[in-house]
């Protein structure tokens, strides 16, 4: 606690040194509301940021197009553990992502104070699921101490309403309001384009996914999200996520027998480049081959039992790269279930093009080959139009 507060005090002169040199900004101080709708005030254009979900790298990307790591001083580097396939791109267009300082801070707020301190952030943005951790515990004290402003974002407990939200904000605190209103403006029209053709629909179909199927290997069966992340993507473009109403909490496993059961009339998993001992999903992402999705999804169909889903209107399963939940781009995620739901009133519907556009109208990314979708139908069998 000692060297804690030593560091506090050299930090506090070298932040005031720093205000001084940074006062002819006449948009800062800047007052905002975070995701957590906290009022907070940013005193300066923030040049040393913190960023704690990698994720948030996607709206970076859209925000900051030239190098989304120029002010990024530090971060929790999830992104490159979720997909490594994005990781290797952005390493790509910029070699100097390497060097950028990672430091572990998960959501239970499990992070080295004297290590974060050491970064001289000016600026840290925290996952809102970490909010109850770092409000109760040491972190959130010594950032209040510090005058080291905290901003709480959301990009994947409540995607379609909050994904907005989050690069509005974004765009507001890094002075890039343009580069965030264009973006937004697209996304909103193809979102109101979905939901324009959904509201003319009348029996809505049941929907399962399965996150991250295989997860755990070829023996289990099968973890899903309720109100949450793909949960509330699927009931944005129209559908009934089966999972919001079996689940007593917002994720956690149903048993397949019950699936057998209720024969969803759309089977759904998720998938991801994802590497952990023992897990058999589907690899999705940059350079992924399309050929081994297939044959991954083939694994997971053949688990004992599973074809008994294919005895009622699930006549085909459908497969998602699974990080688009946890993504700036989820308005691609959202075009791929509006096809998969509803595929003749969508067949214009092109979300791989949607995607390439999105690269290259907001963003500098490399546009890289993909696989991003596959689906199967049971016993070999064509999936049903």
């Amino acid at each position: 606690m000692k060297r804690l507060q030593q560091i506090a005090r050299w930090w506090l002169l070298a932040s005031a040194l720093g205000l001084a040199l940074a006062a002819g900004a006449a948009e800062y101080p800047l007052r905002v509301l975070d995701i957590a709708g906290r009022a907070v005030i940013v005193p300066q254009p923030p040049q040393r940021i913190f960023v704690q979900n990698g994720n948030t790298l996607t709206a970076l990307a859209l925000l900051e197009r030239e190098d989304p790591f120029a002010r990024v001083i530090g971060w929790n580097n999830t992104l490159g553990h979720s997909d490594p396939s994005i990781w290797r791109l952005l390493q790509q267009r910029w070699p100097q992502a390497r060097s950028v300082p990672t430091l572990d801070f998960d959501n239970s707020g499990h992070v080295d104070l004297e290590a974060l301190v050491r970064l001289r952030p000016d600026l840290v943005l925290l996952d809102i699921e970490t909010r109850p951790a770092v409000e109760g515990g040491r972190a959130g004290p010594l950032l209040a101490q510090l005058g080291i402003p905290v901003l709480y974002l959301d990009i994947s407990r409540n995607p379609v309403v909050n994904l907005p939200r989050t690069v509005a904000l974004l765009g507001q605190v890094l002075d890039r309001q343009a580069r965030a209103e264009a973006y937004l403006q697209f996304y909103r029209q193809r979102l109101a384009a979905i939901q324009a053709v959904v509201a003319q629909v009348g029996e809505r179909p049941r929907v399962f996914v399965e996150s991250r199927a295989g997860r755990m290997g070829l023996e289990q069966c099968c973890y899903s999200q309720g109100k949450t992340a793909w949960g509330l993507l699927i009931e944005a473009v129209g559908g009934i996520n089966l999972a919001s109403q079996l689940l007593p909490g917002i994720t956690g496993d149903i048993a397949l027998e019950t699936l057998i059961r209720l024969q969803p009339d759309v089977y759904l998993m998720t998938g991801t480049s994802q590497v952990k001992r023992g897990a058999q999903t589907i690899g999705f992402g940059y350079g992924a081959s399309r050929d081994d999705a297939q044959a991954a999804l083939a694994r997971l169909m053949g688990r004992p039992g599973f074809r008994l889903l294919g005895q009622g209107p699930a006549s085909c399963v459908h497969a998602v790269y699974h990080q688009f939940y946890d993504s700036a781009f989820n308005i691609v995620a959202l075009e791929y279930l509006a096809k998969i739901l509803y595929p003749q009133r969508f067949a214009h519907l092109q979300p791989a093009d949607t995607y390439r556009h999105l690269l290259q109208t907001f963003t500098a990314l490399p546009d890289a080959p993909f696989v991003f979708d596959i689906r199967r139908g049971f016993a070999d069998r064509p999936c049903a139009e």
